[in-house]
């Protein structure tokens, strides 16, 4: 069954012969995001795409990462030798050196606004200069630092982030990747800086089997949707137990090469995704990537993708979506019953 959706707005996107764009929507408006090495642009993304604010760029770094504060008074850019907070008048607000690690690979922004005063604390990581321990500076509104934390985990080549209560205090660290394990271990202060405490008990952090990756939750946080690494199938999980409540599995889907699954020959669940609202998702497939095939034919990376709508509570299939255009990949759930997807020139956004 094909389900034909409807569309309801298309969004330019602004162009350079270098830039790079992404969508952020985790607020109460999707915002788009384009760093095209001159400024920052943000937009909100409703009936049109509307200018929120703009940060000249302190450098033509147009690749690096940009964090932006929460009342977008300020952007934190990461430059090739630290972190430049702007204005959206250009002022360098401060700067605070990073040393000797990539910053666009290693570093870490996180803003906090708690306390009765709802104080804004901005969390910058920096290199420690020590092979296992990670250098996390607190500084207040202004730049000011106002604590610096030396925490015995992480080090070079490790992701590591703070962990945040419902309150939105800093309560814990996350470190991964590289060669060591993922650890979780709660903070507590001591003369203003943090220092590690006993790790984090199994219920405090959500965990998941080593095999499976999180992929989105509903708009209450009751339910949430995990894909198998190799791409066999899609479940979904009651929170906070993530007891499996329904499975979508590839054996669901039409056989390949036949039907709706025409266009694949060995399908794959992408982790492009997500709830398009709490009763519907929306599910991708892709073929996998075939190295032999290009590298004996010289055929193109682009591999064929077909985009699903399904039911989490039984994890049944609506149907497949048929755009009127060809080669849709690129897809992302907003979880108000609208989802984009992009093209060269713009991103389109849809509705069932």
């Amino acid at each position: 069954m094909t389900i034909t959706p409807t569309p309801v707005a298309s969004y330019p996107i602004p162009s350079g012969s270098n830039s790079r764009s992404s969508v952020d929507p985790t607020g109460p408006v999707p915002r788009l995001e384009v760093h095209d090495g001159t400024s920052l642009r943000l937009y909100d993304l409703r009936e049109q795409a509307e200018l929120k604010a703009e940060f000249p760029a302190p450098g033509p770094e147009w690749w690096a990462p940009v964090w932006t504060a929460p009342d977008l008074s300020f952007a934190v850019f990461g430059t090739g030798d630290g972190y430049v907070a702007t204005a959206q008048d250009g002022t360098e607000l401060w700067r605070q050196p990073y040393g000797t690690w990539r910053v666009d690979r290693w570093g870490y922004v996180l803003f906090t606004v708690t306390g009765p005063d709802r104080e804004l604390r901005i969390w910058l990581r920096l290199p420690s200069g020590l092979p296992d321990a990670t250098l996390f500076l607190t500084l207040d509104a202004e730049g000011r630092v106002l604590a610096r934390s030396v925490l015995e985990c992480g080090g070079y080549e490790r992701y590591a982030r703070l962990l945040l209560d419902a309150d939105g205090e800093v309560i814990g660290v996350d470190v991964s990747g590289g060669s060591g394990p993922t650890t979780r271990h709660r903070l507590r202060r001591e003369s203003g800086a943090l220092v590690l405490a006993e790790p984090l008990p199994q219920d405090a952090v959500p965990r998941l089997p080593a095999d499976r990756d999180y992929l989105d939750a509903d708009s209450g946080n009751t339910r949430c949707m995990t894909v198998d690494r190799r791409g066999r199938d899609i479940s979904w999980h009651a929170v906070p137990s993530y007891e499996v409540t329904a499975t979508l599995r590839l054996s669901d889907f039409p056989a390949p090469g036949t039907g709706d699954c025409s266009v694949h020959n060995d399908p794959s669940i992408s982790s492009l995704s997500g709830f398009v609202d709490d009763s519907t998702v929306l599910v991708t497939l892709h073929n996998r990537y075939d190295e032999g095939a290009v590298l004996l034919f010289g055929e193109q990376d682009w591999r064929e993708y077909s985009h699903w709508l399904a039911d989490p509570a039984t994890g049944a299939l609506h149907g497949r979506l048929e755009y009127p255009m060809s080669e849709v990949d690129y897809v992302l759930p907003l979880g108000d019953g609208t989802w984009l997807t992009q093209e060269w020139n713009a991103y389109r956004r849809w509705r069932r």
